[in-house]
């Protein structure tokens, strides 16, 4: 019997977490796993399941500044059950659609806090 692998999960540094994980919540369906807040109300941690995957989001970091969500290249995917409809969540909450950049069908988002998404099995919005 070995020792499993843990699975890494993605950490994404906002610079105001709670309408992050409120549309995370609207329109992935995302599950609240924890939250844990300083006394100033930052949230330092907060973890969520998102399509049978976890995810983390704060607002807190040691560094001098935190980072908006699309700063850097990760674009996270997520395989809904009905891709159409989440692309249309989406986009009511704010999200802006993207061309994907390697021309495949499926759609790419970026969220309100700049982190992008593929939407796996959506095509494109017509």
């Amino acid at each position: 019997m070995g020792i499993p692998t843990p699975r890494p999960v993605p950490h994404l540094l906002v610079r105001d977490a709670a309408p992050v994980i409120a549309f995370y919540t609207d329109v992935f369906e995302a599950v609240p796993i924890a939250r844990e807040c300083l006394l100033d109300g930052r949230v330092l941690h907060a973890e969520l399941a998102v399509g049978g995957h976890r995810l983390t989001v704060s607002e807190w970091c040691e560094g001098p500044r935190t980072a908006d969500a699309g700063d850097g290249p990760v674009v996270l995917t997520i395989a809904p059950d009905d891709p159409r409809l989440l692309l249309e969540r989406a986009l009511a909450a704010g999200a802006q659609l993207e061309a994907a950049a390697d021309g495949t069908a499926d759609a790419v988002l970026r969220d309100p806090a700049g982190q992008r998404w593929s939407v796996t099995g959506s095509g494109r919005p017509e």
